[in-house]
């Protein structure tokens, strides 16, 4: 013990040893055999996605192969897949990025700790799906040495994705967070720009510069994540106090949904499912199925939240009766806020107009359908639904389902049936007509329908609050 505290390289690399000696016993004790299916399932998810792609184009890939190098079409690939494996980490990865009160009593310096954080991002299992995902594409392209170096720089790519999820967890701010984003997307274009080989270099070349230049930027990131300070005192920091009457019920909407991990995970994740299909797909034919990608996207974000309305509150409804809010404010809410959901989703189905010739006109009629008649159909489910839990995952939870839920839930297949039979028998414009006459009439009787809801909740509440405290 002398010679190591007389010697203070032999120092520091007994304190990383610990510190790596500690995740990997924290990693073994939290190991899950549903984090691996989730996995395989998404990298299932991506490969499939691919091979359809891959099935479309190629004729057009065949006739690249000669014309350029196959290394620019793995790095395009590379780049393409960051978006979606940073996101991917945003919901998996969980690490801490902050020493705790632990290590902090130990002779443990924040250097030696910035070099874990480092090491960790290097050695992180949620690192291997973009090289499987890269991998096969580049044994389909390319030779064995091209795919080699490939699924090396797809790694390293992969691993500057983490060390920038760490540098993001560990911000505090936007103004702080602002430049990682726009970093990124800097290098995607950067990517995009090397990929058209100018200098004529082989693929091998090509992709082994591009591995060097994207260490030089994960050691940027390194330099940017041991700058920054932030500290963990487990409380919470507002930059100014706020009375509760200048707090507005629909922020109150919206951070609920922000701060639960189950909620958010299921918001974001059900309407990208189906934006693939939306985009990839061509959207022309007269018929009632070009009504099903768009809804889907629109509606069922908006549908899920709605099948809890009071699953939220019911973590603290017993303070929420003591405030001066009627039940019926809080329903209206609630269909402001999921009318609004409908309006961000119509957005992202934009661009589909000019990528599958969309018909502007099904987003109208799918955005006024949902916000108008859509979410008034789930709004009786605050008689029947239960308390959720918010912190939980929202992978293969059933917390705060029951019978009536799961029977009522059968009512989400109404508009897609409503959609196929319309666009078989009245046709494509008849049918947005009738979506958007029934969303108008869904606006126009909403109050009263809220208002009636609202009575049969305050008959019953007794019997709501029992069940919310199960």
């Amino acid at each position: 013990m002398s010679e190591i505290s007389n010697n203070p390289a032999k120092v520091k690399g007994s304190r990383l040893k610990l510190l790596l000696s500690l995740w990997w016993t924290q990693k073994k004790r939290q190991f899950r055999w549903a984090d691996v299916f989730i996995g395989a399932y998404f990298a299932f998810l991506f490969l499939l996605i691919g091979s359809i792609v891959y099935m479309e184009m190629h004729d057009q890939i065949k006739e690249m192969k000669g014309q350029i190098a196959m290394g620019s079409v793995l790095i395009i690939i590379s780049a393409s897949l960051l978006v979606s494996d940073l996101f991917f980490k945003f919901m998996f990865m969980n690490d801490s990025v902050l020493m705790d009160d632990f290590l902090k009593t130990k002779p443990v310096g924040q250097r030696d700790w910035n070099r874990f954080i480092l090491i960790s991002c290097f050695a992180d299992g949620w690192n291997l799906m973009l090289p499987l995902i890269v991998g096969v594409f580049a044994f389909l392209l390319a030779s064995v040495p091209e795919a080699l170096v490939a699924i090396l720089m797809a790694y390293v790519m992969s691993s500057m994705n983490s060390l920038l999820m760490a540098c993001l967890r560990k911000s505090d701010g936007w103004e702080l967070k602002l430049p990682l984003f726009l970093a990124l997307f800097f290098y995607i274009i950067f990517a995009f720009v090397y990929s058209i080989n100018i200098l004529d270099w082989s693929s091998v070349l090509l992709m082994t510069v591009m591995t060097v230049l994207t260490l030089v930027g994960v050691y940027t990131l390194y330099l940017f994540f041991s700058h920054l300070v932030r500290y963990d005192e487990h409380k919470a920091r507002t930059s100014r106090v706020r009375s509760l009457g200048e707090v507005s019920l629909f922020s109150m909407e919206y951070v609920s949904v922000l701060r639960s991990k189950r909620l958010r995970t299921m918001l974001i994740i059900l309407p990208l499912c189906f934006l693939p299909q939306l985009y990839f797909s061509n959207m022309m034919q007269e018929d009632g199925f070009c009504f099903i990608p768009p809804l889907m996207v629109i509606f069922m974000g908006s549908a899920c939240l709605g099948q809890w309305v009071f699953g939220v509150e019911a973590n603290y409804f017993q303070g929420l009766w003591t405030k001066p809010l009627s039940i019926e404010t809080l329903l209206r809410n609630k269909y402001k806020f999921y009318a609004f959901i409908n309006l961000l989703c119509a957005l992202l189905t934009v661009p589909a107009i000019w990528t599958s010739k969309l018909n502007p006109l099904i987003i109208l009629a799918c955005w006024a359908f949902s916000a108008g008649m859509g979410n008034l159909m789930m709004m009786p489910t605050c008689l029947i639904s239960t308390r959720i839990d918010l912190f939980s995952s929202a992978f293969f939870n059933y917390q705060g389902s029951n019978k009536g839920i799961n029977i009522y839930g059968l009512l989400l297949f109404l508009p897609f049936l409503i959609a196929g039979l319309g666009g078989w028998l009245l046709g494509i414009t008849r049918t947005c007509i009738l979506f958007c006459c029934l969303g108008l009439l869904g606006f126009a009787i909403h109050r009263w329908v809220l208002h009636r809801l609202a009575q049969a909740f305050r008959r019953r509440r007794y019997k709501r609050f029992e069940a919310y405290m199960e």
